[in-house]
This record gives C-alpha cells, sequence and structure tokens, in this order.
C-alpha cells in the first residue's frame, strides 16, 4: 500500500500487528531517520499516539511547535509511519527524556493482504 500524500505522519513508539488489522501476510521495513529528515516530516500534519509526556515535549521542541496527543486507538490507514523508540526502555516509570535518548525509524509497510 503506498502513503497517500494527503494523509498525516503517525508517530508512535510500539507496532502492533492488529495495528494493520488482521492481514493474512504483513511485511514491514524499518528505515531509521535522521534528525533532519524527522524534523521536515513534523512541519506537516502530524497525528501522535505516543503519550510519553517527556517524549512528546522533545518532539514538539524539534517541531517548534506543540505536537498534540491522541489518544485514541491508532489503526494503519496509509499513512507514513514514524516510530519513535526509546533507546535505553524504562518500564513502569516516567523518565525525563531527551533528543539523544531517542532513535526514529519510517515504518515502510511493503506488502498488506
Amino acid at each position: 500500500m503506498v502513503s497517500n500524500q494527503n494523509l498525516p505522519t503517525v508517530l508512535i513508539n510500539g507496532i502492533s500487528t492488529s495495528m494493520f488489522g488482521h492481514p493474512q501476510r504483513l511485511t514491514i521495513e524499518l528505515r531509521r531517520l535522521s534528525i533532519e529528515e524527522l524534523r521536515e516530516l513534523l512541519q506537516g500534519n502530524v497525528v501522535s499516539y505516543i503519550r510519553h509526556q517527556s517524549t512528546v515535549q522533545v518532539l514538539s521542541q524539534l517541531a517548534q511547535r506543540q505536537i498534540e496527543i491522541n489518544n485514541g486507538i491508532y489503526m494503519y490507514r496509509g499513512e507514513r509511519i514514524v516510530l519513535v523508540v526509546l533507546q535505553v526502555p524504562q518500564r513502569g516509570q516516567e523518565t525525563s527524556v531527551k533528543l539523544e535518548d531517542l532513535t526514529f525509524y519510517e515504518v515502510v509497510v511493503k506488502q498488506l493482504e
């Protein structure tokens, strides 16, 4: 499925097969993004499903505008997806995050049947 230019860039911090419906076959590829590539993507229409406040603050600073949090459940509809990963995961605790603590990937959906 090819990304629709009119759809937003979606920010997520994890991948679940259920976000793609229940496909018989799903092939995804992760492509690491540079800070410059991410900054450019954040200038457009963005929907964030990341609820970690410190991470959202870092992304908002990078975008030079407030990134709003969508508390809904994300379902793939052809958008460009950016996976935001904490390099050293912390389970069950609120941690302060800096830009250098995060890694960014474009999620490329290659096959969805």
